[in-house]
């Protein structure tokens, strides 16, 4: 039993698997005593208990292991007209509960009364939410079984093809829940999972330079595949050993998909309505409606998105719903918070998208592989993945990263020789725009990417790209 559970009000229900967070039933019970526990008007609870689990290989040896988990509870109560106050804590002994509860109701009966009541002190009005499909047990069980067992797996085929390598395993589950005095409850439970490899040649004077990057991201444990994932990066690494320099400038781009999770990753908070509207994103010029890529391309996010649902609930339990960015290229919506959403004459929120799908805009626009694309390319730089991603100017979505995991030339069709990396800068809403060709959209796994905060990073969900122009504005060992 987990330890946070021996705390709990009631043990998760015998047909739930061994879970690093608390159960749906654990959830409810916890809602109902707090509740219970409070005499005031109006009084809402909120949990988020997130457990990660990490494997960290370094030069084809297990560096770290890791495994931990963190729990928020948070305790709202108001009297009358006056203003609502928070309470947070990490503890679910009932004294703990008990006092909590007591020190909030004291501070809210001290607090002055408000004659324009603010929004998150209005009581919330019954909701309606789509199905949760983002807890997977097996995933809740790798978490501290299977995760260990396939370091091994993904470390002897690096040594076998004398090479080395780095790994990142990690896996994740997540509990929340939101109840309020008024009679409103949701509460779900979501998993993630994420295994990637970087191998390279340790007797090459280029070193990590010239190396291959491969990795797969799901909710569902059981459909990582590490055997593939270590075959493609040391398939990468090999062709790319050797890299040679080759002039920057603006050239025809094949980006696969883990270069295109980082750039779809980056745009997507420019949906994120109140900094658009106060000037900030790139949607700033443009309305809905307006055409701001090829009209190839389409951008959704869906709760129930079959490779990267998530939590139908956000903060202070706003649903979320299935949206459409992008269609066929135009502007559809934009993602309103439900604080923003009603000054702004918004009937309904939509929160900030968790999980992005870009994809072909419909089944009329071809798809090619790959290496479909590669055929059909007179001279371009394939580009397995971009790293260090920073946006340099919001206003323009000007940003900057380097091209790393496998950089190549192609000539005639066929990849010619390695290059070495670059830096590139440019503007997705620029090359987007200029695009040859669209892939078959899969989730990617991010990587370990620190600047974009903890991991794990929500589901994106992207194709490959063929563009015109992409700007390699330096080799890296010239920045």
């Amino acid at each position: 039993m987990h330890p946070l559970e021996k705390m709990a009000p009631q043990t998760r229900s015998e047909d739930d698997p061994a879970s690093p967070v608390l159960s749906t039933e654990t959830l409810t019970a916890l809602a109902h005593q707090i509740l219970g526990m409070t005499t005031a008007d109006v009084a809402a609870v909120s949990v988020t208990h997130q457990a990660i689990g990490v494997t960290r290989i370094s030069r084809s040896h297990v560096r770290l292991t890791d495994s931990g988990d963190t729990l928020q509870l948070f305790i709202r109560t108001a009297f009358g007209a006056r203003s609502e106050v928070g309470i947070q804590l990490n503890q679910l002994d009932p004294d703990s509960l008990r006092r909590a509860v007591q020190y909030a109701e004291r501070i809210a009966h001290e607090q002055p009364g408000d004659p324009a009541p603010t929004e998150a002190s209005m009581p919330i009005p019954p909701q309606t939410y789509s199905p949760n499909t983002s807890w997977s047990d097996d995933t809740a069980r790798a978490w501290s079984e299977d995760r260990h067992a396939v370091a091994s797996t993904l470390v002897h085929p690096v040594l076998d093809a004398h090479l080395t390598g780095t790994a990142f395993i990690g896996v994740a589950a997540e509990a929340k829940m939101y109840a309020d005095k008024q009679g409103l409850f949701v509460a779900g439970r979501s998993t993630d999972a994420e295994i990637a490899v970087t191998a390279w040649d340790p007797e090459s004077p280029d070193g990590p330079a010239s190396c291959g990057w491969a990795g797969e991201a799901s909710r569902a444990w059981h459909t990582l595949d590490p055997h593939a994932i270590t075959t493609e990066a040391v398939r990468l690494a090999r062709l790319a050993s050797h890299p040679v320099g080759f002039e920057p400038g603006r050239r025809t781009a094949i980006l696969g998909r883990p270069a295109m999770a980082q750039i779809v990753r980056a745009i997507g908070r420019d949906y994120d309505a109140q900094a658009t509207l106060m000037g900030f994103t790139p949607l700033s010029d443009h309305k809905l409606h307006d055409r701001i890529l090829d009209e190839r391309l389409s951008l959704r996010s869906d709760p129930n998105d079959p490779d990267g649902g998530y939590l139908p609930f956000g903060d202070r339990a706003s649903p979320r719903r299935a949206m459409t960015w992008l269609e066929r290229g135009r502007l559809m919506n934009l993602a309103y918070n439900p604080y923003f959403a009603a000054p702004s004459g918004v009937s309904q929120a939509n929160p900030f998208p968790e999980s992005l799908r870009l994809s072909a805009a419909d089944a009329s626009v071809p798809v090619l592989t790959v290496e479909e694309m590669i055929a059909n390319c007179k001279e371009g730089i394939y580009v397995n993945r971009l790293a260090d991603i920073e946006i340099v100017h919001g206003r323009s979505g000007l940003m900057t990263g380097v091209t790393t995991g496998g950089c190549f030339l192609v000539r005639n069709g066929k990849i010619e020789k390695a290059v070495r990396d670059f830096r590139f800068m440019d503007s997705a809403y620029f090359f987007l725009n200029k695009l040859i060709a669209v892939g078959r959209t899969e989730r990617t796994a991010f990587g370990y990417a620190p600047w974009h905060g903890d991991w794990p990073i929500a589901p994106t969900i992207v194709p490959p790209v063929m563009v015109h122009d992409f700007n390699f504005s330096a080799l890296v060992e010239n920045v």
